[in-house]
């Protein structure tokens, strides 16, 4: 299984690369000029058929197909995306500024003014720099995950359609037959790939609504959201995995949030599930505590790697911070539910008592399963005799078992807590196929 994996994961990382070279072999492969061209006219003009491909598969990286996320998982794919979104801007930025050494003037960056080639490489890179800035600095600017969703989509779309009048108001290259056939390929894959994502897949979904059952306090600022499926079957899902939740009037305009399922995958199918939704940001503050019974919203999924399935392991470690309980609790209720001996042992970090989620839930489990939980609290109370601080080596080799080297290992939490135990669990022996994370950073 892992093999197979690692397989797929290379032969749709290579797809990848190809595709996004493609464009510098068919331009070096047809070659219109007759001299050769000065030197940074010709980098400029490649850092330009780079930018395109770049924010065509952007598009890709977050259209939720399922064959090319599951060797990778959907977060590594967002991570991933986030980072080509810099490296689209550093190929956008690059390609003026080579041709303003060899002489264009700098008022060619002005959108507002000169010929169209001008104008349209000017949108698409104030676009892009916007598109990357206020991604990074969404919260700075109080900028809430919907409104950003909504921006984010817009400035793509009108990057990548002033990439291409750009390219084709150039002519050069563009002018021949083969350029021409991969350009207007490149854009009906974006075409596609939009169509798929923002109105294809949601008006499927449309058809196979939830309802909301239970919506009940489950401690530490989270609520524990139960919702069943309305006239369908509901989906089947493997432990640890997560959804996409849209709750609005429809999917087509709803934003998307990915949130963990928290519920055994040994549920029957057309069943419940559960999600643990923490008061992180605009939408799991407000919106979700409004969730009352019988409310409607829509589910897609399943989607992530972050699952013990097809991993050969003689028992888990499963480190949860916050949040990032959730998956740890689907996978334990799975075990239980699949009546698995294999030893587990669950390091929850929290700051302190308070802030823990379903604990009499895990220390039941402890009755029914091979699980020793260790509670971390980073400020406890003064009667605490339990671990204290954060998760550290040290602390991890106080209760892992002697043949923890062969279990596998899964880490949720804050991403400076991923970070840090990622590192610290190699450092004490855990090879790195055996450690397994989750990151999100959209609420």
């Amino acid at each position: 299984m892992i093999v197979s994996l690692l397989l797929r994961a290379l032969v749709w990382f290579g797809l990848y690369v190809a595709l996004t070279l493609l464009p510098l072999g068919v331009a070096w492969w047809e070659r219109p000029w007759d001299t050769p061209r000065p030197v940074l006219v010709e980098a400029s003009v490649a850092t330009g058929f780079l930018a395109l491909p770049l924010m065509i598969f952007q598009f890709a990286l977050v259209s939720r197909l399922g064959p090319a996320s599951r060797p990778f998982g959907s977060d590594t794919l967002m991570q991933f995306h986030a980072q080509m979104g810099v490296v689209a801007l550093a190929a956008v930025a690059l390609h003026p500024l080579l041709l303003v050494v060899e002489g264009m003037p700098w008022r060619a960056w002005n959108p507002w003014a000169g010929p169209w080639l001008w104008r349209t490489g000017a949108v698409a890179f104030w676009a892009t720099l916007l598109i990357v800035g206020t991604s990074i600095w969404r919260r700075r600017l109080r900028l809430s995950y919907e409104a950003w969703q909504i921006l984010h989509l817009l400035l793509a779309i009108v990057i990548t359609a002033a990439m291409v009048i750009h390219i084709l108001a150039a002519r050069g290259y563009a002018s021949e037959p083969g350029m021409r056939a991969l350009l207007a390929g490149y854009v009906a894959l974006a075409a596609v790939l939009l169509l798929r994502y923002r109105l294809v897949r949601p008006l499927l979904l449309w058809r196979r609504p939830w309802v909301v059952e239970r919506n009940e306090d489950a401690g530490g600022s989270t609520r524990l959201l139960r919702v069943r499926p309305e006239g369908h079957a509901g989906i089947s899902f493997e432990p640890g995995q997560f959804s996409w939740i849209m709750s609005g009037t429809s999917p087509l305009w709803s934003a998307q949030h990915p949130i963990s399922m928290a519920s055994s995958a040994e549920g029957l199918p057309g069943g419940a599930l559960e999600f643990g939704i923490k008061a992180l940001g605009d939408w799991s503050s407000t919106v979700v505590p409004a969730l009352a019974p019988g409310a409607r919203l829509w589910v897609d999924g399943a989607f992530g790697a972050f699952t013990p399935e097809g991993r050969a392991a003689q028992g888990y470690v499963l480190i949860a911070g916050g949040i990032g309980i959730s998956p740890m609790r689907s996978i334990l209720l799975t075990l239980r539910d699949r009546e698995d001996v294999r030893p587990v042992v669950l390091f929850y970090a929290a700051h302190d008592a308070s802030r823990v989620m379903f604990r009499e839930e895990i220390d039941a489990l402890t009755t029914v399963l091979n699980l020793t939980v260790v509670y971390v609290f980073e400020n406890p109370d003064e009667d605490w005799a339990g671990e204290r601080g954060v998760v550290t080596a040290e602390v991890l080799r106080r209760h892992l078992p002697r043949q923890f080297r062969r279990f596998q290992h899964f880490v949720c939490g804050p991403p400076a807590m991923m970070d840090a135990l990622e590192r610290t669990l190699v450092d004490i022996g855990v090879p790195f196929g055996a450690v397994q994370t989750e990151r999100f950073d959209m609420v």
